[in-house]
């Protein structure tokens, strides 16, 4: 996926742009995690039913419906992981070129 940097921080600076970039990395990551967290949760409660018979039917069937909604979840968040990240890159080389 190509970025077109200058088009994005038309009218900003990028001294003032980072900061915000470098949060949105790291609430990309805590969300990622969260939805890998959910998303084992959810096939440890399948599991559990599967292997024992005292968790209800009713816990089994929502994991189910969860563990694909969240391996979307990490799908979408770790595309937009992704994007930050390059995006946060390139406008590092930018500071650093006008440091120089």
């Amino acid at each position: 996926m190509e970025i077109d940097i200058q088009q994005e921080l038309a009218g900003k600076n990028p001294a003032r742009v980072a900061p915000q970039i470098r949060k949105n990395v790291r609430i990309q990551k805590l969300r990622v995690r969260a939805h890998l967290i959910t998303t084992l949760l959810a096939l440890g409660l399948f599991s559990l039913h599967l292997l024992f018979d005292w968790l209800p039917l009713w816990i089994a069937v929502c994991a189910l419906i969860v563990i694909p909604i969240s391996l979307l979840g990490i799908y979408g968040d770790w595309r937009v992981l992704q994007y930050q990240q390059q995006k946060l890159q390139l406008i590092e080389e930018i500071l650093e070129t006008r440091d120089e």
